[in-house]
């Protein structure tokens, strides 16, 4: 079991992100991996079937409410790791999405990096917010890791008030040597604050990158945590994933809905913390 303690909150809130290795165990990650490799129809014994037209770009994978990506959020390693960031127990988990992405090459130059980013307004946002995906296969720093600016985040009172008005803040222009790109092995879970700019790079190697996103935050109002449980119950995505009409994006998606644990039905809101 990966343990999380003082020591890896303080380094957490000083450099902005953090690897923590082991979290989750293989075979969950596995099953993650066959639920993308269902969805989008990729074989990994053939490379011809990598690169698909519809899921070209940024590497999503619209799959949110699969049993795989709940038994990697409501998984006891997952949950203590934000639990000893945020220094409190109710948490609800966010029900994000999962990512695929082959090698970029020159026939295949759709299969782009993101422009770096912030998930929030960096001048308004206060507090802490953490975000987090878990690698489900060895990630290397150039296999479309994720990648953040850590020297933006260490002085981001001088970078916000040198760049209050522009006209696209939530998107900085950063040199490429400001960019760091983290590398983990299968299970790990990497959490970065929402203060970070972030992106992932291009994969470089030789073989699909596989990653699914973890978020949690604390508990919200009641009226967010009837429309949480309803999004469970009848598999639908966020409302914010809908409205990006990723391509696949299946509304409801098919099947019951997922089976939760103890502290599954917590991290939904289905039971009071």
């Amino acid at each position: 079991m990966a343990m999380v303690g003082n020591a890896e909150r303080e380094k957490f809130l000083e450099e902005g992100y953090l690897v923590v290795p082991d979290v989750v165990p293989t075979s969950l990650c596995e099953q993650v991996v066959d639920a993308i490799l269902e969805f989008t129809g990729v074989d990994m014994e053939d490379p011809a079937t990598w690169h698909q037209e519809r899921f070209a770009g940024l590497g999503i994978v619209p799959i949110h409410q699969h049993q795989a990506l709940w038994n990697v959020r409501q998984h006891p390693d997952v949950y203590a790791v934000f639990r000893t960031l945020y220094q409190r127990d109710d948490l609800w988990v966010t029900m994000d999405r999962a990512g695929y992405k082959p090698p970029a090459g020159e026939a295949t130059r759709d299969w782009q990096r993101a422009a770096v980013h912030w998930d929030c307004d960096a001048w308004t946002f206060d507090g802490v917010g953490i975000q987090g995906l878990v690698y489900l296969t060895d990630t290397r720093a150039d296999q479309g890791a994720f990648s953040c600016v850590p020297s933006i985040y260490r002085n981001l009172p001088a970078w916000r008030q040198a760049h209050a008005n522009d006209a696209d803040r939530r998107h900085p222009e950063v040199a490429e040597e400001d960019i760091v790109a983290v590398p983990g092995s299968a299970g790990s879970l990497v959490v970065f604050h929402r203060l970070m700019p972030h992106t992932n790079g291009l994969n470089r190697a030789d073989r699909p990158r596989f990653a699914q996103y973890v978020t949690m935050n604390p508990v919200g109002e009641e009226s967010e945590r009837a429309a949480r449980v309803e999004l469970w119950k009848t598999k639908q995505p966020p409302e914010w994933a809908a409205r990006q009409k990723v391509l696949g994006q299946q509304i409801p998606e098919p099947g019951a809905p997922a089976h939760l644990t103890e502290l599954g039905r917590k991290l939904v809101g289905v039971d009071a913390w």
